[in-house]
């Protein structure tokens, strides 16, 4: 048979979405290339999307859902039909459903991958169930809910436009192409002569390109967000004219910001003063400038101050939907998210999530997974018995590894939708093996604030067991008593999502990318979408629910004897959270999981390159093996996030616990707006073993 070339997107390697070419003969792929003409990535790609015919073909992939046949956790199962998978989700959800109410059911997804968390939510909402676990408190909402308190918007860096500087803040998108933001998009900006500031603990390739880089101490990102506010008020290097007529609160900002002068900034941050104060200058100075920010200033109990204190930054220096800084971008004309999620239906909504129940901020889409995880333990505020998981690894990626388990076990019902068998599916008592992106069609961005959706069409068929996501939440909703609130099959799921663009599916993967109308300065004619009409920088909406309106931030305390160093970590580029480490041809590019430790610290305890060491927090204590490094600063040390071993087909759980950094994490202590619990800057110990 003849080789065929087809064009889609990459999916669920990261959030790029980034163009890919595939050429497939008799039915199989044969090569994925980049795409050099698609209109949003432009021909760049990483070695994740290049590796999409592995993962498609790879002999540890689930091609048959199973049912546990010993006790949980004992890697014993046998193979059932989808009838009857279904049927047992069906049984188990509606007999607890009928029992305890809907509060006793609960749902989980990671990172949002397409239609299908969406239509998860809707699943959730149309059986008045608030249950749905997510982690949006430690990565993305943090950002957007506090933009949108602020300027009624989630400000995208446009960096297609004519920007002076590019201020990069706890981001690296040539590693990771962070929700739509794409490496060749920043280096292409920078091509064009914009300056480049990063702020980041590890001297990463965008840190040594950089005009300067301030090697922040972890988690002082909102002690150097109010000191570079300092530096520019007090300077007056503010953008006089908008902030006269578009915001409202400067006075009592400029209050707020004055103690954080440079001196104290500086040595709470571990920041050169002079550097500061220069960074400061430099962004408020450049016209336009835009900010890129990473969900690595999520990930402490600090994390709504230091967003708030971040999008100030924009607000105050004129950049806020200005060309080149950062913009509101717009969705092409699809179904309102509102709509796919079915959020009439469930008005009670607001009331019943944890969320009210914990006091954090009213709005959350989702709930903070230890809040579920809680709830599964202690029964409270109501029980939960019965969980469906789909596109996430909670014994990896929640905080407090060892909870997780310990709920997990306990539940009555536990069901689990993945490619690979991972940790938390080897607990389940039904898994379900997913059809995989290339397998079935698809669109992508759907639902986030990034003004463009891209065609993910399906190029070949899955192995005759698998099915997608949308396909099994689309049966089981109308095996629920729900036929008549969801579709026929995916295909009118997806006609349905596209049709107020006047596009067919089919239409929409001919064009390939869909972007929303660009407008800038829209403020002028219909101010921001805020209370008061303008920006707040006081926020009369978190003074309303009963939090600080004005952002603070915090000198961080003495690290302890008995754990001298700081821990950080990051998610290798090869890897997407803790997915693919059963890859051959990423895994040799990162073989091991690896702590970078600085060649002075070392010296200190007697490491040597390569080899094994302990890491050990209050909390827990696991192994990573040694990198030497002068890319970080002592005390920081920085540890590889997401590890466990499929190949570890001995052990059902594939060593879940022997490098897996949230063993170290605790939520004994949470953000009081955003339930972000400290995933980075805990106080540590190494030792060599």
């Amino acid at each position: 048979m003849a080789q065929e070339w087809f064009r889609t997107h990459c999916a669920r390697f990261d959030h790029g979405g980034c163009g890919l070419k595939v050429a497939v003969t008799d039915g199989r792929i044969d090569k994925v290339a980049p795409d050099p003409d698609d209109p949003f990535s432009r021909g760049w790609h990483c070695r994740k999307g290049l590796s999409a015919k592995e993962r498609l073909e790879h002999p540890l992939r689930l091609t048959q859902p199973l049912r546990r046949n010993g006790p949980r956790g004992s890697g014993l199962w046998e193979p059932i039909s989808w009838d009857q998978a279904l049927d047992q989700l069906t049984q188990s959800f509606s007999k607890a459903l009928r029992s305890a109410g809907p509060e006793s059911l609960a749902f989980a997804q990671g990172a949002p991958k397409g239609p299908e968390f969406f239509l998860l939510l809707r699943l959730a909402n149309l059986l008045q169930c608030p249950n749905v676990a997510g982690s949006q408190h430690v990565c993305h909402m943090p950002r957007e809910q506090m933009a949108l308190l602020t300027c009624g918007f989630f400000p995208v860096a446009d960096l297609h436009g004519p920007s002076q500087c590019v201020l990069l803040w706890g981001s690296n998108p040539s590693a990771t192409n962070e929700e739509g933001v794409l490496g060749g998009h920043l280096l292409a900006c920078l091509k064009q002569g914009a300056r480049l500031v990063v702020v980041d603990p590890l001297r990463t390739a965008l840190a040594e390109k950089a005009d300067l880089w301030l090697q922040i101490r972890p988690g002082t990102d909102d002690l150097l967000a109010m000191g570079f506010l300092h530096v520019i008020v007090e300077e007056g290097l503010y953008d006089r004219a908008f902030v006269d007529q578009w915001t409202v609160g400067f006075d009592e900002l400029r209050r707020a910001v004055q103690p954080y002068k440079p001196d104290r900034v500086a040595a709470g941050c571990r920041v050169d003063q002079a550097q500061i104060v220069s960074a400061a200058r430099l962004y408020a100075q450049s016209r336009p400038a835009c900010l890129q920010w990473g969900n690595a200033v999520e990930h402490t109990p600090n994390s709504a101050d230091t967003c708030r204190a971040l999008v100030h930054l924009m607000a105050v220096t004129g950049n806020l939907e200005e060309p080149g800084g950062n913009v509101r971008t717009e969705m092409p004309r699809l179904m309102p998210l509102k709509d796919m999620i079915a959020l009439d239906d469930f008005p009670d909504r607001p009331k019943k999530l944890l969320n009210h129940h914990h006091g954090i901020l009213p709005r959350l889409i989702s709930v903070p997974s230890w809040m579920v995880v809680q709830s599964i333990l202690q029964q409270a505020p109501y029980p939960i018995r019965c969980l469906y998981v789909q596109g996430t690894n909670p014994m990896l990626s929640y905080s407090e590894a060892p909870s997780v388990k310990k709920a997990l076990e306990s539940l009555d019902f536990l069901a689990v939708a993945d490619q690979v068998m991972t940790p938390t599916a080897a607990l389940a008592d039904v898994v379900l093996p997913v059809a995989l992106p290339m397998e079935y069609d698809d669109i992508g961005h759907y639902g986030l604030p990034h003004g463009f959706v891209t065609a993910r069409p399906k190029v070949v068929d899955p192995p005759e067991g698998c099915r997608s996501d949308v396909w099994i939440l689309n049966e089981w909703g109308k095996r629920l008593g729900l036929a008549d609130r969801f579709w026929d099959g995916p295909e009118a799921v997806l006609e349905a999502i596209l049709a107020p663009s006047g596009l067919s599916y089919r239409e929409f993967c001919e064009k390939g990318v869909l972007f929303g109308p660009k407008r800038f300065r829209t403020y002028r004619d219909k101010g921001f979408k805020t209370p008061s009409g303008k920006v707040e920088l006081r926020s009369s909406l978190l003074e309303k629910w009963g939090f600080r309106p004005l952002p603070e931030a915090e000198d961080p305390a003495p690290l302890p004897n008995d754990f001298p160093l700081l821990l950080t970590s990051r998610k290798p580029k090869d890897f997407f959270h803790s997915a693919y480490r059963h890859l051959d041809s990423l895994r040799k590019n990162h073989p091991e999981p690896v702590v970078w430790i600085p060649h002075e610290t070392a010296a200190r305890l007697g490491i040597e390159e390569g080899q094994d060491v302990a890491i050990e927090t209050a909390h827990g204590r696991i192994r990573q093996r040694a990198h030497l490094t002068d890319a970080l600063q002592h005390p920081v040390v920085s540890a590889d996030y997401g590890w466990w071993f499929p190949e570890r087909t001995d052990d059902p759980l594939r060593g879940w616990n022997a490098a897996n950094l949230n063993m170290l994490t605790a939520v004994d202590r949470t953000d009081p707006v955003m339930a972000t619990p400290q995933v980075r800057a805990i106080p540590c110990r190494i030792v060599p073993v």
